[in-house]
């Protein structure tokens, strides 16, 4: 809380300077919101088989930001984001033995709510008197502050003789816990950059599409050792208003 407070200090008094050294150019305020396609990347042995069975966590995201005026078309972009992110699983296995065959399907799905603090500079390409491409590029700073991890696994078995067939399923819904130590299942804090593409009209409508790069091992700093570096990758579409 701390770490997220200071952020938001420091946006605070960079905004103030960027407004109060802008004048004549435009300063606006806004909220987009969206969905989210989020996977966990990763990086080391076996990375091959963790990301071709990764599927992408649908989640949401939000967004209040200011546009502050720098330059002609140019602006710097504050903001503070509640994410969506995670990663989820699916996976099917059978076996024949005898005159028995059992199958097993199981998902797994790994859910974070995050608070980010992004910083993007955005250039502005105006397209006449409808409005103008915003091409956008900046870190944030992100703080992980909740999550569950939810499975279900169901087996079926087959007797192919007797032509009976038995059906079994359990579930699990286990709450996560950040931090540095062995126990906890993510690190709480991750840094990454933000890609934005979008498209502002003169009435201030926008819609826009945005990639989320993780920088930050997510794996808690005392469980590194021998174990793959994993990272963030969403993918985030968007529509909005500023003013």
């Amino acid at each position: 809380m701390k770490k997220l407070l200071l952020s938001a200090s420091v946006i605070l008094l960079a905004t103030g300077a960027f407004a109060q050294s802008t004048t004549g150019t435009t300063s606006r305020f806004g909220l987009k919101a969206g969905v989210n396609l989020a996977k966990i990347h990763s990086s080391g042995n076996n990375e091959a088989i963790y990301n071709d069975n990764a599927k992408s966590n649908v989640g949401f995201n939000v967004t209040a930001f200011g546009d502050f005026g720098v330059a002609n078309n140019f602006f710097i972009q504050p903001g503070i984001s509640l994410q969506n992110k995670g990663v989820k699983f699916d996976g099917t296995s059978a076996a024949t033995i005898g005159n028995t065959t059992t199958t097993t399907t199981s998902s797994i799905k790994r859910s974070v709510m995050a608070i980010e603090v992004p910083i993007n500079a955005v250039f502005n390409i105006p397209t006449g008197d409808a409005g103008a491409v915003q091409i956008s590029a900046g870190p944030y700073v992100g703080f992980n502050i909740s999550g569950k991890d939810k499975g279900s696994t169901t087996t079926t078995t087959v007797n192919n003789t007797a032509n009976t067939t038995a059906t079994a399923t359990s579930s699990a819904d286990n709450d996560l816990s950040f931090g540095s130590a062995q126990d906890k299942a993510q690190g709480s804090t991750e840094f990454g950059a933000n890609f934005g593409l979008a498209y502002r009209t003169t009435s201030g409508f926008l819609v826009g599409a945005n990639y989320g790069l993780g920088l930050t091992d997510l794996t808690p700093k005392d469980n590194r050792a021998n174990a793959n570096k994993l990272t963030n990758r969403v993918l985030g579409f968007t529509v909005g208003y500023s003013f």
